[in-house]
């Protein structure tokens, strides 16, 4: 019992099918057949009476699942487009308050424009903190989508990151600009306050008025500043000498200005008025003398301009009204330190040297005598020995001008001043 060996069976795999006899991929065990006639066996059990086909209920399902399908895109496309069409409109924002920034403004009240350009900088500069945080925020969220790697949703949104910046930069170079370029501390003509001024300087000051001349294209933001004096006048017309460099600051140094080219300028009145005037003559180079008319009723009276300067000695008494709108109505005296001759086109000069400051913004203000009569016009001022001494064109000049304005001459000044 114990010595018997008990039989192995041995199980035989065949690839045949016993029912088709096909040979297929798979071993079979004996008497199993194939998936090919199991599945016509199940086919035959079952009958093709017992398959019905709903269509109905087909379509049903088709119609239900392709409503689901279009409200589940259009919430996804809600997702995915509306923070880029953010971020477009943003960046268009931004856009649009830069042009508003670059545009040109015309010539009119300091006041005004500086009011303008505040306003439109600071725009400029909340529009673009705006725009910059809207497509940093976006761009960030759209990481965490499947939709980041679309071209037009990362355009979208680094437009409105790159409009903010270059927004930002240019608000903020104009607001530099802007507190830097003008260190007066007025923006429109402050009121003329008691001085003790005897009545020849109380006529000087009454005719002392602010010049503010645009750019070469008329654009304001290139503003020049400077002074002038009222010369000539009738019931509906003031004319005012001038410096040519500040009534036409965009020709170039030592070149010809002509009047039919000028852009126009604003005169402020020291009493406060102020109104558009015309470059109605510029004198031939080297000569920085201009003549505007500003129409205007019933105008300041004009300065009376010293009929011989050739008798002003050396040391004498002069006196010039610096620019107000800096630091308000004042009133410099100083000494006549030498007259310098200077040879120009339209003849020889003799020009005036005084310790006056003459600053920057004060070109195109007379220089008067002790009795208040013109005897110069106040065009750069030079460095000496550390000090600032200021350089005028003397009176006969002015004379000739303004006789020219009083016998509606201007046309024929240049031949006048040969």
């Amino acid at each position: 019992m114990f010595g018997r060996k008990r039989k192995r069976e041995v199980v035989v795999l065949s690839r045949v099918c016993p029912s088709c006899n096909v040979a297929g991929p798979k071993r079979l065990a004996p008497n199993q057949i194939c998936a090919t006639c199991e599945a016509q066996q199940a086919w035959n059990a079952v009958g093709a009476s017992g398959i019905r086909i709903d269509h109905a209920a087909i379509e049903e399902a088709l119609l239900l699942r392709q409503g689901e399908a279009a409200r589940e895109a259009w919430w996804r496309a809600l997702f995915v487009w509306a923070p880029v069409a953010l971020s477009l409109a943003v960046a268009a924002f931004a856009v649009r308050s830069i042009v508003v920034l670059l545009q040109p403004r015309a010539i009119g009240p300091l006041k005004s424009l500086f009011a303008d350009l505040h306003a439109s900088s600071h725009r400029a500069l909340w529009i673009g903190i705006g725009a910059l945080i809207v497509g940093v925020v976006a761009l960030v969220r759209t990481r965490k989508s499947r939709h980041y790697r679309k071209a037009v949703v990362l355009i979208g949104h680094l437009l409105a990151i790159t409009g903010g910046a270059v927004a930002i930069v240019i608000a903020v170079m104009h607001m530099i600009a802007l507190s830097s370029s003008f260190g007066g501390r007025y923006s429109s003509m402050p009121p003329r306050e008691k001085l003790g001024a005897t009545a020849s300087v109380d006529r000087i000051l009454a005719a002392t008025v602010v010049v503010l001349a645009p750019g070469g294209d008329g654009d304001a933001r290139e503003l020049v500043m400077g002074t002038g004096a009222v010369v000539r006048g009738d019931a509906h017309h003031a004319w005012i000498v001038t410096c040519s460099h500040v009534a036409m600051p965009y020709a170039a140094v030592g070149g010809w200005r002509h009047a039919e080219n000028a852009q126009p300028v604003w005169v402020q009145l020291s009493d406060g008025r102020e109104g558009k005037a015309t470059v109605r003559w510029a004198a031939p180079p080297p000569l920085d003398i201009a003549v505007i008319e500003l129409p205007i009723e019933n105008p300041p009276s004009a300065v009376p301009i010293a009929r011989d300067d050739t008798a002003l000695e050396l040391g004498a008494n002069v006196t010039f009204v610096p620019n107000p709108y800096r630091n308000g109505w004042l009133v410099h005296h100083g000494r006549l330190l030498r007259k310098e001759p200077h040879d120009t086109p339209a003849g020889r000069y003799e020009l005036l040297v005084t310790d006056l400051p003459v600053v920057h913004g004060d070109s195109g203000s007379g220089l008067f005598d002790d009795r208040g009569q013109l005897i110069g016009l106040n065009t750069w001022t030079r460095q000496e020995d550390g000090l600032a001494h200021g350089i005028s064109l003397p009176a006969l000049a002015m004379r000739t001008i303004a006789d020219a304005v009083e016998h509606d001459k201007l046309d024929a000044l240049d031949d006048m001043l040969h």
